[in-house]
């Protein structure tokens, strides 16, 4: 018997592969949680571990703090809260997933501060919205948080998301590229598969929005209270009508664009 200790914040494969390797080499293997500062709860953290380890026999959790090697993989912990779910231990991702584990982590980790803070207010106008059109207000929140997780690619790294995966939109302007660049990064790295939420930030940059949550964070995007002038219209005429309020979004951007093209 052998007993082991870590953050587990979350659970990874990296962990769970060396939890199996002790196992073989030295009979049951107790699995105690330590007192670290961890974003998930211990109870949260605990339901995790148990789910990866539920398909192996003689590898027990023990839901308190305790003692052991400490075997806290912290370099790939941090990528799994960065939104590379993959790394998390099988059976987890699910489960990670469906909680909304480290959303949070996952924008301020993907996008520049202010860009991350933009995601934040897009996430509660797109909420408000729903609820004004008695929606999902959790897939309204995902989508808003997650809308441009891919906006600090570079353009070369765009272009050869593109490319491979959406060659029409080469001859488009690379700022439009991160909403379908987001869709592909989510995904491959978060196993994410909503496909209401991927529809939705697939298209929010281009005004062709037809979902109804589509719509809402398209114009949650343009009217979110951080950018700087008076929504208060706007945010009422969406709460009756989407379709109107996504026709002078869009149109107000056209007349902005072409007054920047002036000036320049």
């Amino acid at each position: 018997m052998i007993c082991v200790q870590g953050t587990f914040d979350p659970f990874t494969q990296s962990e769970l592969d060396h939890i199996r390797k002790l196992k073989k080499e030295n009979g049951d293997v107790y699995v105690f949680l330590n007192d670290r500062k961890a974003v998930l709860s211990s109870e949260e953290r605990g339901a995790l571990i148990r789910k990866a380890l539920s398909p192996f026999a003689h590898l027990h959790f023990v839901q308190k703090a305790g003692y052991g090697e400490d075997i806290t993989d912290e370099e790939t912990e941090k990528e799994v809260r960065s939104g590379y779910f993959r790394k998390a231990a099988a059976g987890t991702k699910t489960a990670l997933i469906e909680k909304r584990c480290y959303l949070h982590e996952i924008v301020f980790a993907n996008c520049k501060p202010k860009r991350a803070e933009h995601s934040l207010r897009v996430a509660d106008t797109c909420v408000r919205l729903a609820q004004a059109w008695h929606m999902d207000t959790d897939q309204a929140w995902c989508a808003g948080m997650l809308h441009d997780v891919t906006k600090a690619l570079s353009d070369e790294e765009g272009r050869k998301i593109i490319s491979i995966y959406k060659k029409e939109w080469e001859s488009l302007s690379p700022k439009v590229w991160h909403s379908f660049t987001a869709s592909i990064w989510l995904k491959q790295n978060m196993d994410f598969h909503d496909q209401k939420i991927l529809n939705a930030i697939s298209h929010h940059t281009l005004g062709d929005a037809r979902s109804r949550l589509a719509k809402i964070l398209y114009i949650a995007d343009k009217i979110e209270p951080g950018r700087g002038y008076d929504t208060t219209y706007h945010m009422a005429l969406a709460e009756k009508d989407l379709d109107a309020a996504m026709e002078l979004v869009r149109k107000e951007g056209e007349e902005y664009r072409k007054e920047r093209t002036l000036k320049e």
